[in-house]
């Protein structure tokens, strides 16, 4: 499995800054046997160093061989998104990065006490097009299912969308 990077604030100046997840992981079979990056096996995956330079693979040391989302929680198995690099083109930062979501996001609106995030642009103008549609449809699609209903009503709609706008088209 391959990973876009996320679009985060550069913890050295503030600016946008790209987090990358260090390592990419492939089932036995899907693994691509002429990479010439270091590659590992661990469970049912090989695991790829992307960054061998910066960021080695070790395994967790639970027994669990299994990927995961939610941070570092230490419930065993890999924790995707926590531990990766930051990549910033501003200050031109390039250092290993523990995520914390979604305080590191860099779209990301505070309204009516909650706070509205998205990965990248791409995402952001997405939820924008669904928050500014009177007659949504339903929400089939992974980036749009988790947006928190508060954001959705119309008593807030006009705020939500003048905010995303203002960031959005900076």
């Amino acid at each position: 499995m391959k990973y876009e990077p996320i679009d985060i604030k550069c913890p050295n100046c503030g600016n946008l800054a790209k987090f990358e997840e260090p390592f990419e992981f492939w089932s036995k079979i899907a693994a691509n046997a002429d990479d010439n990056r270091p590659t590992h096996r661990w469970g049912g995956w090989t695991v790829v160093e992307r960054f061998p330079s910066q960021v080695s693979w070790k395994p967790p040391s639970s027994s669990g061989q299994y990927l995961r989302g939610g941070g570092n929680t230490g419930k065993g198995g890999y924790p995707l998104l926590t531990n990766g690099l930051v990549q910033c083109q501003s200050c031109h930062v390039n250092n290993k990065h523990v995520l914390c979501w979604p305080s590191d996001a860099y779209w990301q609106w505070p309204i009516r006490g909650e706070l509205l995030w998205a990965w990248d642009k791409d995402h952001a103008q997405l939820i924008l097009n669904y928050v500014k549609t009177r007659m949504r449809p339903s929400r089939h699609s992974y980036s749009l299912r988790y947006i928190p209903t508060h954001f959705l009503s119309a008593k807030v709609r006009d705020l939500v969308v003048q905010k995303m706008e203002r960031s959005i088209n900076a």
